[in-house]
């Protein structure tokens, strides 16, 4: 960003692992780029004691209206749990651009709603799909090129427990959450989820808000940026233990099958492992001559790198290379990334458009889930593809 450019002025609405660990510290580091100038969160005590701790005057509040409409805030990043649809709506309308963690909705009708309401405005709205944003995804979309036609794309997650992957962090605690401001927002995400799904149970719900749309979504966001295109069907899913009308005790393994552009098939396996030391994400693609493999880094492991390696014939020789990604993480990637977009007009490759699909085939597994189960779903889920 040139020096004679102001930074952008960012107001953040939720202050727990994600915007502690991961947000702050980077806007803090894209200093040139980025001034926090407001910190929310249900809890006012733990939002007074992070803008303490902030350089220059930063407003705290518990209530994310107050930033919304704060003149000092040009864009707001929103990192609370369950949907951020209300939030991000608002924001646009009060003429603030918007980064917004994953899931940015849980209906295709919100997501429609802030993808017009972002192109009235002329204001930018950014998914946070961070693995989208990795260094190494340049490369690996130049080596796909190089393997022939495309036959299949594996991806395969083992994902540990919440304590296993945040234990390194000394998170300041929520102090006297606002109980009323707790109410009114799980009641807006329960309402949107019944958007989504209808009368579905519990079960599936759950499976959907906290699994697909927590976790699943990414890896959708990450086949699209290696430029395989979205799916164009998904098939098969079946998940193991097989969901009941009450939410499990802890999060199942899923398997998805469907095809991607051209045939392509794809396979997503997504698998709790609540005693595995770390989380671990791959890639494998095969082609009709070669084969890459990705293999991309923990979340909150700010020292991992995304490691790419290539096996392909040439001229009658097989080689087998390996990359790995540069020292800038993806979280700071997306963040420069819009910055470009605000100040230099730069396209948004993970904004409402994306979000819409991945929705809509998020709700299709869902809908294939609970059939398995014997169990029925409505609203949305029942016509999506």
């Amino acid at each position: 960003m040139s020096a004679d450019v102001p930074p952008l002025r960012v107001g953040v609405v939720g202050l727990g692992l994600i915007g502690q660990s991961v947000h702050l510290p980077n806007l803090l580091t894209l200093r040139d780029d980025f001034c926090i100038t407001h910190v929310c969160d249900v809890s006012l005590k733990l939002a007074e004691t992070i803008a303490d701790g902030l350089p220059g005057k930063v407003a705290a509040s518990d209530d994310w209206h107050r930033l919304v409409a704060d003149p000092d805030v040009d864009a707001v990043l929103v990192l609370t749990p369950g949907s951020h649809g209300d939030v991000a709506l608002a924001a646009l309308e009060a003429g603030k651009h918007v980064l917004a963690e994953k899931p940015l909705a849980y209906s295709r009708a919100e997501v429609t709603e802030l993808h017009e309401a972002a192109t009235e405005s002329g204001r930018v709205l950014q998914v946070a799909y961070m693995k989208a944003h990795d260094p190494v995804l340049q490369r690996a979309r130049d080596e796909l090129t190089r393997i022939g036609d495309l036959r299949v794309v594996r991806v395969t997650v083992l994902h540990p427990s919440h304590e296993v992957q945040f234990a390194h962090w000394n998170l300041h605690p929520p102090i006297d959450p606002h109980s009323e401001l707790i109410s009114r927002a799980v009641h807006y995400s329960t309402e949107r989820a019944r958007e989504a799904l209808g009368d579905a149970p519990a079960g599936v719900s759950s499976l959907y808000t906290g699994i697909l749309l927590g976790s699943v979504v990414h890896e959708l966001a990450l086949v699209r940026a290696l430029g395989l295109g979205d799916a164009d069907s998904i098939d098969l899913v079946t998940v193991e233990p097989t969901l009941t009308s009450e939410p499990a005790a802890e999060p199942p393994r899923i398997l998805a099958i469907g095809r991607l552009p051209n045939g392509v098939r794809l396979e997503i396996s997504w698998n709790w492992l609540p005693d595995f030391p770390e989380y671990t994400e791959e890639v494998a693609v095969f082609g009709s001559a070669g084969r890459v493999f990705l293999s991309m880094p923990g979340p909150y492991l700010p020292a991992h790198r995304a490691q790419l390696r290539v096996q392909r014939m040439q001229g009658g020789e097989r080689s087998d290379t390996t990359w790995q990604s540069s020292h800038t993480t993806s979280f700071v990637e997306e963040l420069k990334a819009f910055a470009r977009s605000v100040r230099e007009g730069a396209p948004v490759t993970t904004g409402a458009a994306e979000a819409l699909r991945d929705t809509e085939v998020l709700q299709r597994m869902a809908s294939l889930a609970a059939a398995e189960a014997g169990l029925a779903v409505s609203g949305e889920a029942a016509t999506a593809r």
